[in-house]
């Protein structure tokens, strides 16, 4: 049994932001992680299933928040969600991304 916190990082298309984010957490002893995206296009799409599997839900923008708590309200009641304000003008793994996800998620823990 593990006590580890479960934390979905969210985006759009889980192809800069929210997989950074995994990355960048992947090791963390205090963290299971995974990423998706609220698009119908993502790499890995966020399902009922990863919402009710999360502990923290990691939105980088407020729309990505709202998206789930409208697509998935039962799965979502117990999820406490974390709104980043990270906008999408980054690439996979920029130093800079890497930057603000570590600083913003850390205060908001």
């Amino acid at each position: 049994m593990s006590d580890k916190q479960k934390v979905l990082f969210v985006c759009t298309a889980n192809q800069q932001r929210s997989p950074t984010a995994e990355e960048l957490y992947r090791n963390d002893r205090r963290f299971q992680v995974k990423s998706a995206g609220t698009s119908r296009l993502a790499t890995q799409q966020v399902d009922e299933s990863l919402v009710q599997w999360a502990d923290i839900v990691v939105a980088m923008e407020a729309h990505h928040a709202q998206s789930i708590r409208e697509r998935f309200p039962s799965a979502s009641r117990d999820a406490r969600f974390i709104v980043l304000d990270i906008p999408d003008i980054f690439q996979y793994m920029d130093s800079t991304l890497q930057r603000e996800i570590s600083e913003r998620f850390e205060q908001e823990l």
